[in-house]
């Protein structure tokens, strides 16, 4: 709720300071010390206060609801859930110490900086661009939030900023380690290189056969079949019983209410703007657009008139810099140029070109989707009603051939390699999802031969169990049969070889005096000379094996590498050292941003501490509760 209102907040430094808040202390998480002590039904207490299940469950549901989203209406697993409910309690507990440590120490926001804090937000504006106290209440009334609760969290907001400015605010990045990482950042080199392919080499003639045999005795792994296991496996996952889950239309109807949030479609408009730095700038503007001119030709209006001219497709209302032009912008008629809206950042003229309505997706259209979802959570009640039965008969010895036929499972029994293929070359037909047929190959090359079977978590809430019956080790193929194989790789081998000792001719020559051009010229090979490069910046075309030693190397050392095609040789030319103040821009990004890791390790220390003067304890019980 108040998130959703923050999103619309034109105040970015207030913006910035909980970006940064909430990022340091969702880093902590729940990394407190979990027991099962506090009151029964709290989920967690701080300073001996306690925090219920519903304050964090609307920050968990957002979690989820933004989870299925990006997966096609799909429900996160459940140990997914227990991260998401994790960290929305991570949060409140933040928020809590936080709160506390203010009140301890006595950090109180004055009523004028709450009341230009909120006079601040557009979203209260009003018709006349001022804040209005009607529109103030509509917006709280909508979100569910009494003006109390919401001016109390803004002004909680406002004393953690105070506490976080203070204990910050002397953390600055020396000046000479700021000058030694600009030196190595800035440091410039040029760098000659030849490069010798494998493909331009001339093959040699092929050998004779008993060359050839030797060659094939000596390199069994490269001409021998793969280990191989014969294995049984069952497999209990809600993916492979979801599909003979029957839903009503009833349950269809009552899954859909539910989650009407995720069939949500918030409102975007493709929007043309120019923001001038007055009005009577951005009125001739508009007067010139309003005679048919065309964007490219506004563009290069608003430029000479020193305007910036930017285009928005599909932009959500919190996606424009102006909470009072994101109003302007949904109340645009399409293709009919504005009239001036000013705002914080200048004056702006738009055209909306596209306008997409929000509104909610028909069942009909989705209906796929949320019969899926609604049969997958019954596939997982049927999983969590067949797993102990299964650890139990596990437990008690009982062989995967003479299991219950009672717990929905699926059973597959073949040969494979620890790559999850036949003996054919083929993929093992093991059922479920990628990541759960991974897990089971690598438990069938993980399981001792002859071991009792026990019932492994896999991923997306399913469980299995895999027995080893047999090992069935590598062993040389026939010569006839690889003959080909044999002979290629032979040849490769050789010209491998002749390009190794070119490159390294070239290495000692100019080990023994000569120049690297000299060298090159000499063994007919050509050379290439880099721009000056930076370790930030490499330049194009040198390759990505050469760069991180060529940064080592000494004017004129040689050194050599070998990739996939080709053995390369090169050499510094010449380095040239940044010039103190030569680039301003690049010294300040550094002072940034080592100030910036600083405040960051202070942070984290402080939330630490936080979390142990005020005595955090969580139960796990409850906390499971939610996301179980």
């Amino acid at each position: 709720m108040l998130s959703t209102i923050r999103k619309l907040l034109d105040n970015w430094l207030v913006r910035a300071f909980f970006m940064v808040l909430i990022a340091v202390f969702i880093f902590w998480g729940v990394s407190s010390v979990i027991t099962q002590h506090g009151s029964s039904e709290a989920v967690a207490t701080v300073g001996g206060q306690s925090i219920q299940a519903e304050d964090i469950n609307s920050s968990y549901q957002q979690q989820v609801t933004a989870y299925a989203q990006a997966h096609n209406g799909a429900e996160p697993s459940q140990g997914e859930r227990r991260l998401y409910a994790g960290a929305a309690l991570g949060q409140a507990i933040d928020r809590a110490t936080m709160a506390l440590d203010a009140r301890h120490l006595g950090v109180v926001a004055p009523p004028e900086a709450l009341r230009a804090q909120i006079f601040a937000m557009s979203v209260f504006d009003g018709p006349d661009g001022k804040f209005d106290k009607a529109t103030f209440n509509q917006v709280l009334a909508q979100h569910n939030l009494t003006p109390a609760a919401f001016m109390a969290d803004i002004s909680r907001g406002l004393n953690a900023s105070q506490i976080v400015q203070a204990i910050t605010v002397g953390a600055v990045a020396p000046a000479p380690l700021v000058k030694q990482i600009y030196d190595y950042v800035g440091q410039e080199r040029t760098i000659e290189y030849a490069q010798l392919p494998f493909a331009a080499a001339t093959p040699p003639p092929p050998p004779a056969t008993a060359v050839l045999r030797r060659y094939w005795r000596d390199h069994p792994g490269r001409f021998s079949t793969p280990a191989l296991r014969k294995v049984q496996v069952v497999i209990l996952s809600p993916a492979l019983l979801a599909a003979d889950q029957t839903v009503t239309k009833a349950e269809l109807d009552a899954e859909y209410k539910d989650e009407a949030s995720k069939f949500g479609r918030i409102a975007s408009r493709s929007v043309e703007i120019i923001t001038a730095e007055d009005a009577p700038s951005a009125a001739k503007l508009a007067a010139l657009w309003n005679k048919g001119t065309s964007w490219a030709a506004m563009k290069q209006a608003a430029n000479a008139a020193s305007a910036t001219a930017v285009t928005f497709n599909d932009a959500q209302p919190d996606q424009f810099p102006s909470g009072r032009l994101a109003k302007a912008v949904f109340a645009a008629t399409p293709d009919q140029v504005s009239a001036p809206v000013t705002g914080a950042l200048g004056t702006y003229v738009f055209k909306v070109t596209k306008a997409n309505p929000g509104g909610t997706t028909p069942l009909a259209q989705v209906e796929p989707q949320v019969k899926a979802a609604v049969q997958l959570r019954k596939a997982r009640h049927v999983v969590d009603a067949s797993v102990t039965k299964l650890q139990d008969a596990l437990a008690g010895n009982t062989s995967l051939d003479h299991l219950p036929g009672d717990l929905h499972l699926v059973a597959v029994e073949g040969t494979l390699d620890a790559e999850g293929m036949t003996a054919e070359g083929k993929p093992a037909p093991i059922p479920g999802p990628k990541a759960l047929r991974a897990a089971i190959v690598k438990s069938a090359f993980d399981t001792a031969p002859g071991a009792q079977p026990r019932a492994i978590t896999g991923p997306d809430d399913s469980y299995y169990a895999v027995s080893v019956q047999k090992l069935i080790p590598p062993a040389l193929k026939p010569y006839d049969k690889v003959a080909t194989a044999v002979l290629s790789d032979w040849t490769g081998d050789q010209v491998k070889r002749q390009e190794e000792i070119a490159a390294a001719s070239l290495i000692s020559a100019v080990k023994s005096g000569k120049t690297f051009a000299q060298a090159a010229n000499a063994a007919g090979q050509p050379i290439t000379t880099s721009p000056p490069m930076t370790r930030a910046k490499p330049a194009a075309g040198v390759p990505a094996k050469l760069l991180p030693i060529i940064f080592t190397l000494k004017p004129g050392e040689p050194t050599m590498v070998e990739t996939e095609s080709e053995f390369v040789v090169g050499v510094v030319k010449s380095i040239t050292e940044p010039k103190p103040g030569s680039n301003p821009a690049i010294v300040a990004r550094i002072q940034t941003s080592l100030d910036n890791a600083m405040q960051t390790d202070i942070l984290q220390t402080y939330a630490t501490a936080l979390r142990s003067r005020y005595h955090v304890k969580i139960n796990a019980a409850k906390l499971h509760q939610i996301s179980d």
